[in-house]
């Protein structure tokens, strides 16, 4: 079972909240601008408070040559802002990674069950004669 909390992201799940490539991703993190680890699976995680540190040292370095683009629908609506936007994202990226978490576990479990089964079927003894 998996040792990493909910707010922990893999890199696709990070450049998804990110609006960025995932590829952008493991780039900073090779170039450990951007911190995370390795769970037991050997796999990167990144924890949402690091993405946010990231991405507001990533956007200050970059905002001379990038503008940041409001998707419409947010602009006439005063109600929604790009913050609840990114949230939103990110509780669909954890509830994408509780998705990929339940369905390892019950994998896990089918593959137990179908052992039990088959350990309780009785086994003819063979009789050796000598």
């Amino acid at each position: 079972m998996s040792t990493h909390t909910p707010s922990d992201m893999s890199p696709a799940q990070a450049a998804q909240v990110a609006n960025v490539s995932r590829w952008t991703i493991m780039r900073a993190i090779k170039s450990q601008g951007l911190q995370s680890f390795r769970d037991n699976k050997n796999q990167w995680r990144i924890k949402f408070d690091d993405l946010n540190a990231w991405l507001s040292a990533h956007h200050a370095h970059s905002a001379h040559t990038e503008q940041e683009v409001i998707p419409a629908h947010l602009v006439h609506s005063p109600d929604s802002t790009p913050k609840d936007t990114l949230e939103l994202v990110r509780v669909k990226a954890e509830l994408e990674a509780e998705k990929t978490l339940r369905a390892t576990i019950e994998a896990d479990r089918d593959q137990w069950r179908d052992l039990a089964q088959k350990l309780a079927i009785p086994q003819k003894r063979k009789r050796w004669f000598w």
